[in-house]
């Protein structure tokens, strides 16, 4: 298999043409990545909504990890973002570096996976760049759009707001815990199932469903009590009952033995769930419920904002050891 370096015969422009080209879905405004620049419509009155995040090898992925597993981590990152502002995603540039540990075979299953999810989301690939670097890192720019009214600000939440989360949370981190420690045996059909969670997350896209309903929110992408802290912001606190928090029937389970090395803290201050946590007034309640009904979206009311800074339980004791993902700790 031929590598990839300036040397090889795989160039920059061979990759483009080759591997590239097709996610561009033959938009006039990609100008067939022959072009230094390109542009998107949008329809009109609405804001373009962007967002960017990075993933880097060793980081936030292992280096070993399968190429359609980060084409799905890196627009992940960003799909998310998009849906806790309410905004519906259109396109996206996406700047690669990338080693000589990178070959054809890497590269078809990478951008065989975002057309695959491209056509899931219904987005295109307007740009990028791509560079030689001595580890693989990945940067995404994804646009949105929104009417105004609809954007969802993080730091709005209001005094008795409920407080909702998306899906289950949990998975994800057992599934890296698997991959990374010997001292958790599961049979391998549970460790699939946990390692799989982790290896493709799924973006939470209810925003722009619900965003009428919703006062704030952020996906929770850096641990749920953490992200939690960010829409607070110091100015009001939460009750939280821990019981309500959604976990998977299969991660209850584990939970549940009794010499489990996984605890429920571990699982609120972890993250990469790309799930969404969001306010809203108790009025909507109703409404809320039926929208997930219609858009097959597991909703939990886990709790409420109150005016006492800080994160408590149901019985107003105050969770410590609240922390998220930290790039730099």
């Amino acid at each position: 298999m031929t590598k990839i370096s300036y040397n090889s015969k795989l160039s920059e422009k061979i990759i483009i043409d080759k591997f590239f080209k097709k996610l561009n879905l033959n938009k006039t405004g990609t100008y067939n990545f022959e072009n230094d620049g390109a542009y998107f419509n949008i329809a009109r009155k609405n804001q373009t909504i962007v967002t960017t995040d990075t993933i880097i090898e060793g980081i936030d992925f292992f280096s070993n990890d399968p190429p359609e597993s980060i084409a799905q981590k890196i627009l992940c990152v960003n799909m998310s973002d998009i849906s806790a502002m309410g905004a519906i995603p259109k396109t996206y540039t996406l700047n690669l570096s990338i080693n000589s540990k990178i070959n054809y075979e890497w590269l078809k299953k990478f951008t065989s996976k975002l057309y695959k999810l491209q056509k899931k989301y219904n987005i295109y690939l307007l740009g990028g760049d791509i560079s030689n670097a001595k580890q693989i890192s990945l940067t995404a720019n994804l646009f949105g759009e929104s009417k105004l009214k609809n954007i969802i600000a993080q730091k709005n939440c209001n005094l008795d707001d409920d407080i909702w989360v998306t899906g289950t949370l949990g998975n994800s981190y057992l599934g890296c815990k698997i991959l990374k420690s010997s001292n958790i045996k599961l049979d391998k059909k549970y460790s699939s199932y946990f390692i799989k969670q982790y290896l493709y997350p799924n973006p939470c896209m209810f925003g722009s469903k619900a965003c009428k309903y919703i006062n704030s929110a952020i996906d929770i992408s850096d641990g749920f009590l953490g992200d939690l802290s960010k829409i607070l912001d110091g100015k009001f606190g939460a009750r939280i009952n821990k019981k309500l928090i959604p976990v998977s029937v299969k991660l209850k389970k584990f939970l549940k033995k009794k010499y489990s090395i996984i605890k429920l803290e571990d699982i609120l201050n972890w993250g990469d769930d790309y799930e969404l946590i969001f306010t809203s007034f108790k009025k909507n309640r109703e409404k809320l419920l039926s929208l997930s009904k219609k858009n097959k979206v597991k909703l939990s009311l886990v709790g409420s904002i109150i005016k006492k800074p800080g994160i408590f339980n149901d019985s107003l004791k105050v969770i410590k050891n609240i922390h998220s993902y930290d790039h730099f700790a």
